[in-house]
């Protein structure tokens, strides 16, 4: 493999491989050790990312073979099909790493068995008619947030011990607000192959106008949080985040009418 090669290869694993996830549940798992006002924990950190990692690319490679994945996104399902060996050794490392880290921190574990069996349900058919949660409406957002709220915040706060306040609280509410915005506007680009699959999301239900609002409405009540918080960091990101949004807003739009 070449230098130019190995450069797209690891800017696609960003795109497509989920490490963006790990980078943002890193992130926001140091956030919450910066509003703790508390050491971060490496190894809490590589739990963090490493889960992440895991809980993403086992929902993406379980919808590898459906339709509505191959219509919404067919460079990264080819992506994945090309790179699903590599992808399956690349997990199980993780999983490995992962249990020697929770033996590592055992207090973690509690939280993690909450986080797997919440992945699980995300995506398999675990309801009686043969449907999995996400296919409830309201609900497929409502378990994204759920799940990054207790890989970043909850298994940092109790492996640490640290009590609940109103930065930790508040950092929660700009998470959840931010995962929601960001989940959204996926589904708003999805929207052909969810409403193939008939997975309700806001786009679906409502319509890509009200969904994109939506998104719009969340990012811009982050950045509040931010601002009640003190926190001028958080503020500039849903600044930016905002001005993005209303950027772009006419393109999207018009791409998803």
């Amino acid at each position: 493999m070449n230098f130019r090669s190995s450069g797209t290869f690891i800017r696609d694993f960003l795109r497509y491989g989920n490490g963006v996830v790990i980078i943002l549940a890193v992130l926001y798992t140091l956030l919450f050790y910066s509003l703790a006002e508390c050491e971060p924990d490496s190894v809490v950190l590589v739990l963090s990312g490493l889960l992440g990692f895991l809980t993403y690319s086992y929902d993406r490679m379980h919808d590898l073979g459906s339709e509505s994945d191959i219509i919404n996104a067919p460079e990264r399902t080819n992506w994945l099909r090309e790179h699903y060996t590599f992808m399956v050794y690349l997990c199980a490392m993780a999983v490995v790493i992962s249990l020697i880290a929770m033996l590592l921190r055992p207090a973690a574990i509690l939280p993690i068995i909450s986080t797997i069996g919440l992945a699980f349900a995300y995506s398999l058919p675990i309801l009686p008619d043969g449907k999995s949660l996400k296919k409830i409406p309201g609900v497929k957002t409502a378990l994204i947030v759920v799940l990054w709220v207790i890989l970043t915040f909850l298994i940092p706060m109790t492996v640490s011990g640290v009590h609940w306040s109103f930065p930790i609280i508040g950092g929660i509410l700009y998470e959840s607000l931010m995962i929601a915005s960001i989940a959204n506007l996926n589904d708003i680009r999805d929207t052909p192959g969810d409403r193939l699959a008939g997975v309700p999301t806001i786009s679906v239900i409502f319509g890509v106008r009200i969904a994109f609002f939506f998104s719009l409405v969340t990012i811009i009540a982050a950045t509040m949080v931010g601002v009640a918080l003190g926190n001028w960091v958080l503020v500039m990101l849903g600044v930016i985040g905002t001005i993005g949004l209303l950027f772009n807003s006419s393109k999207i739009l018009e791409m998803l009418r």
